[in-house]
């Protein structure tokens, strides 16, 4: 898996939206509330066995609007990498279902 691309924002009234790229045909959108949602429950899940969940960017939201969206965007993208590029998140079937992606089958991975 390549570097995955948090590559658009658009705004609707007072929600972001973030388009995050995981390949050439696989886009899935979501909002800064959903990244939190993902991290409390990989935080509740984790905590107990020590293993450290990134850290989730603060949602920022200054004077000017503009950067401080790209600043957004620039850190959940440092953020959805090192969950995806975690050898145990990136098996987590919570964070499979948040990027949408299907599950390999331990079998088919071995053939």
């Amino acid at each position: 898996m390549s570097k995955i691309e948090v590559r658009s924002v658009t705004k609707t009234g007072q929600s972001t939206t973030y388009q995050i790229l995981l390949g050439p045909s696989h886009v899935v959108s979501r909002r800064y509330r959903d990244f939190e949602e993902l991290h409390e429950f990989l935080t509740k899940k984790y905590v107990s066995s020590g293993l450290q969940v990134p850290h989730l960017p603060e949602k920022k939201a200054g004077i000017n609007k503009t950067t401080s969206t790209e600043k957004n965007r620039a850190q959940l993208e440092v953020y959805v990498n090192q969950l995806l590029f975690h050898p145990h998140f990136v098996k987590e079937p919570e964070l499979l279902k948040f990027f949408e992606i299907k599950p390999v089958a331990e079998d088919a991975a071995a053939a």
